[in-house]
């Protein structure tokens, strides 16, 4: 019901603004309405399917109570994040003034228009001065140019005093979205999993179908370069190698142990010349273990996120056998163990868990009764010892066992804990600029986990006096053990105070407003504003 009585008001004051007669008034000084970038710029070069923020500010504004807008923009080349109002959010202009209401209708992301974006004031007010408008998000789509307009015709977008119209200049965007670069194939093996276990003498199914094809960007516009070859080498670390050819094989196992799959797909380009960055092949390699029926009494301890496998340690580390992944701070282990004997599960028996931090001391011990399938669990959660509690971080264990018919059996999990992501390193480039130049930002992160993360990198720099200055933003999927996210760029503003500055890096696990929080202890690297010669 408050949302309809918000918009049903903020219909009836535009009607009645509409009604009124329109005046013009001089604005002094003169009042712009401007588009800008995270870069601080009315410009900016977006790689295809990347996201980024609009921000339409006001400057110099004189009396007004309100605001209506519209934005185009070329739809063959950027689109709204999600194409619906939540793209939208109001800035924090009129706010500052009073209580406001802020409506628009569904935007239009297939004729890229957003129409009739409006805010005005259901008690005090008027506004003046310089302000955030509204913040849009964007989505760059395909190659090529797209202003970003404030659309003046017909009075589309205007401001009001009462009914007095406040002139004012509007300064669009522009969005530069280039080819995307020479790209190559990616074998994509779907079919085995890593780590999947195969019985012996089975045969193993391998499909790498899902495979991609590569780009090159010579001639102009470029062309895609289609897969070729789908070579399969299957190693059994026995001295035996094999060879298969096409994107669907398979193989027989004839004994247990590790095997390690490697498909090398090949898409060479169909028409010279080639860019120079441009590489035809591809490969991915996997490892997954042969095993043979378990005889007598046995016991599996895995956790909620992997392990499965009787340690051996021979063959321990870490991936992707034996080992469950990886657990960050506070978080719930959830511990199971698979009793059986000849390969049948075994009902109703005590298993006894001991769990061992990363300096080898005893932090818990649990006993569960396995179930109808054999099965015994038991959780708990990762201590978080205050200021100490990264002396815990390592390699922590989980030791099972369990008496079947007075014959003990045994068997043990590992897991990383820590920072699930972390930030290894930043590199700014260069680090001593004038204002007016953009420096480049490279961050380096460290995963402990075997599957992939998405996150959320911030990046704000602030000048000597504390005061932001600038922001970059990237969405992207960390891989297993390693991440590298390069290439973001900060343009120092004219007003920025010379001297020593600071970037901050933070990842997070969305956006904080969503729920977002952080993966790890926020990073900093330093940089000079030089006085301007």
């Amino acid at each position: 019901m408050k949302g309809e009585k918000i918009l049903s008001l903020a219909i009836v004051l535009s009607i009645v603004l509409a009604a009124l007669p329109i005046m013009a008034v001089k604005a002094v000084p003169p009042t712009t309405v401007e588009v800008f970038f995270e870069n601080g710029l009315h410009e900016i070069t977006k790689a295809p399917c990347n996201q980024f923020i609009v921000t339409i500010k006001i400057f110099d504004a004189p009396a007004m109570d309100f605001w209506d807008m519209e934005i185009h923009w070329d739809p063959a080349v950027l689109e709204l994040s999600t194409g619906t109002t939540n793209d939208v959010v109001q800035g924090g202009f009129m706010s500052a003034f009073g209580s406001t209401v802020f409506a628009l209708q569904n935007p239009d992301n297939v004729a890229g228009i957003l129409p009739d974006i409006a805010c005005g004031f259901l008690s005090g007010g008027p506004a003046s001065g310089t302000g955030i408008l509204m913040t849009i998000a964007f989505h760059a789509k395909a190659t090529g140019d797209s202003a970003i307009t404030i659309w003046l015709p017909a009075v589309e977008s205007y401001l009001l005093n009462g009914a007095a119209l406040v002139p004012f200049t509007a300064v669009d965007g522009i969005v530069h979205v280039p080819p995307p670069p020479a790209t190559p194939p990616v074998a994509v093996i779907t079919t085995p999993a890593d780590g999947a276990q195969v019985p012996v003498c089975n045969d193993v199914l391998l499909d790498g179908s899902l495979s991609t094809n590569g780009f090159d960007t010579l001639p102009p516009p470029g062309e895609v370069c289609p897969i070729i070859d789908w070579m399969w080498t299957v190693d059994f670390h026995n001295g035996t190698i094999i060879e298969l050819h096409d994107a669907h094989q398979s193989f027989h196992c004839d004994g247990p142990g590790l095997v390690t799959i490697t498909l090398t797909v090949t898409a060479p380009d169909p028409h010279q010349p080639s860019a120079p960055g441009y590489v035809p092949t591809d490969s991915e390699t996997i490892t997954i273990l042969q095993v043979a029926p378990s005889l007598g009494a046995a016991i599996d301890v895995y956790t909620a996120r992997g392990g499965i496998g009787i340690f051996d340690d021979a063959t321990d580390g870490p991936y992707p056998f034996y080992w469950s992944d990886a657990y960050g701070p506070q978080e719930e282990v959830c511990v199971f163990a698979k009793v059986t004997y000849n390969d049948e599960p075994v009902e109703y028996k005590p298993v006894i868990f001991e769990v061992i931090d990363a300096l080898g001391n005893a932090r818990d011990f649990r006993t569960a009764f396995t179930d109808a399938n054999g099965i015994a669990n038991a959780c708990f959660r990762i201590p978080w010892q205050g200021s100490e509690a990264e002396a815990l971080f390592g390699n922590w264990s989980i030791f099972a066992g369990v008496s079947i018919s007075e014959v003990v059996v045994h068997d043990v999990v590992k897991f990383k804990f820590g920072y699930i992501l972390s930030i290894r390193g930043i590199a700014v480039d260069p680090m001593s600029l004038y204002k007016g130049e953009t420096m480049t930002i490279d961050v380096d992160i460290q995963s402990i986990s075997m599957t992939p993360h998405d996150t959320v990198l911030t990046i704000t720099a602030a000048d000597e006096c504390g005061v932001p200055i600038g922001l970059a933003y990237a969405l992207f999927t960390v891989d297993p053990e390693d991440g590298f996210s390069a290439g973001h760029t900060i343009t120092i503003p004219q007003w920025a105070y010379v001297g020593m500055g600071t970037i901050y890096v933070n990842l997070l696990t969305g956006w904080p407003m969503n729920g977002g929080v952080p993966y790890c202890p926020e990073e900093t690297a330093p940089f000079i504003v030089l006085k301007t010669p």
